[in-house]
């Protein structure tokens, strides 16, 4: 399922593109319109400099056709051949990946009989000329239908989204979205503001983000909605920023920024656990990846009040660090480990690695809230441990996880306070919430060794 998605998400972000390629060499034949079999007409009064809305007919109401819209510079230079095998080689390689049948996939993804008021909403530019073609999926390459079309130039929209945060503390904050009454809808992104910068100052216009960008990174939305963001840095700002669509299909871009706080101080805590967990643990726990039978994980643990190489206190903020090798045969990297690797912001992303929090009574509870990130070298990214249940495919990020001390100081066992739910690692999938990198099947025990 996690592959099916991921292959659905290339494809969308294929089609959410820049449309304007350089012009090439110009095939040997185009047909004109008294050659087309496949009557293709562009609604001109709903044409804006983002959109273009289309409808089309073909003779033969029975075929499968494949249809797209192209930049008149890269359609010079377009070759209908490869344009066929490569999108054939997608659908088969989609088909291999779902179980599904190549039939099938040709039926979900490619167009049958007349095709009326289609959207096309990404990609585009003001003042550019553009071109939509089809042919028939069996039928002959060489014939094909096309028509042309010139967007008109940006037009501000004057509708508008109101960005507000709420509920905002160190590690989260809720981001409340309200679109005037003109917006159709809306897309949604929030990032750390140097990175947002950054994907700003990298585009190559300023109505980039307005044409495309936004499409490829943002959530889409209608009406009011309060997001919800967690696995924040304190500290550290973060920006809102939504390209809005409305009912007249004009665009707008709309940002606001809010600052994480420091963590509160706390008071010391003196407890003999500080130093009688530090050592070396061996590690078991039951788990299932979502879709195959569940395994025994075995791993170790490393106990410690510090990590080579980043300059943080655990003791002093009273907690200890499990530092954590081969839970789910996911293997530990230490910051040297990632440096070496050329992964960036190493000391954001080593692990995995386990927060334990001790409070006065000796209390020990590890993170479930998405504050303290277990692991960020993968391309989930950052991954958090949590409460999960495999038969529902729940997730929660509202719960601490306990861990209990035997009497004697030589087991550890971890587990969520919410019934029939494990410690699982989970992560979030942006559109699409809360999702498993595996899910815990049974509480996690630690035996010293």
């Amino acid at each position: 399922m996690k592959k099916a998605l991921l292959y659905l998400m290339t494809i969308a972000a294929f089609m959410a593109c820049d449309n304007t390629d350089e012009p090439g060499k110009k095939p040997d034949h185009k047909p004109g319109p008294e050659d087309m079999a496949i009557n293709i007409q562009v609604d001109r009064e709903r044409l804006t400099a983002y959109q273009v809305v289309y409808s089309i007919y073909p003779d033969d109401k029975d075929a499968y056709y494949y249809s797209d819209v192209m930049s008149k510079a890269r359609w010079e230079s377009a070759d209908i051949k490869s344009i066929k095998a490569e999108f054939d080689e997608s659908l088969r390689n989609f088909a291999n990946m779902t179980g599904a049948t190549y039939e099938e996939v040709l039926e979900q993804m490619l167009f049958k009989g007349d095709t009326v008021d289609f959207l096309s909403n990404a990609g585009y530019r003001g003042e550019t000329d553009f071109v939509i073609f089809a042919f028939y999926w069996d039928g002959d390459e060489t014939e094909f239908s096309y028509t042309e079309f010139t967007t008109p130039a940006h037009v501000d929209s004057s509708e508008s989204v109101t960005l507000t945060f709420e509920a905002v503390d160190a590690y989260s904050m809720s981001v409340k979205c309200e679109p005037t009454e003109g917006v159709t809808e809306y897309y949604y992104h929030f990032a750390e503001t140097t990175m947002v910068d950054t994907m700003l100052g990298q585009l190559e216009d300023e109505n980039a983000y307005l044409s495309y960008q936004a499409m490829n990174v943002g959530v889409k939305y209608t009406g009011t909605q309060t997001v919800e963001q967690k696995g924040l840095k304190p500290e550290t700002e973060y920006t809102a920023i939504v390209m809005l669509i409305d009912e007249n299909g004009n665009r707008a871009q709309v940002s606001a920024k809010c600052a994480t706080p420091a963590v509160e101080h706390k008071e010391r805590v003196e407890s003999e656990l500080f130093e009688s967990l530090l050592g070396e643990w061996s590690g078991i726990q039951t788990v299932c990846d979502g879709y195959s039978e569940p395994v025994e994980s075995q791993f170790t643990v490393t106990i410690s009040q510090s990590v080579d190489d980043y300059d943080y206190d655990y003791r002093a903020n009273n907690q200890l660090v499990a530092l954590v090798d081969g839970w789910n045969n996911i293997a530990y990297y230490g910051i040297q480990g990632l440096v070496d690797e050329g992964v960036e912001n190493p000391e954001e992303k080593f692990g995995p690695k386990w927060v334990l929090d001790i409070a006065e009574g000796d209390v020990v509870t590890i993170d479930g809230q998405a504050r303290h990130s277990v692991i960020g070298w993968m391309f989930y990214g950052d991954c958090f441990m949590v409460s999960a249940n495999n038969s529902s495919q729940s997730i929660d990020v509202t719960t601490t996880l306990n861990v209990e001390v035997s009497e004697d100081g030589n087991t550890l066992t971890i587990t969520s306070p919410m019934a029939e739910c494990y410690p699982s690692l989970a992560y979030n999938f942006t559109g699409f919430g809360w999702m498993a990198n595996f899910y815990g099947m049974s509480d996690i025990v630690l035996t010293r060794k």
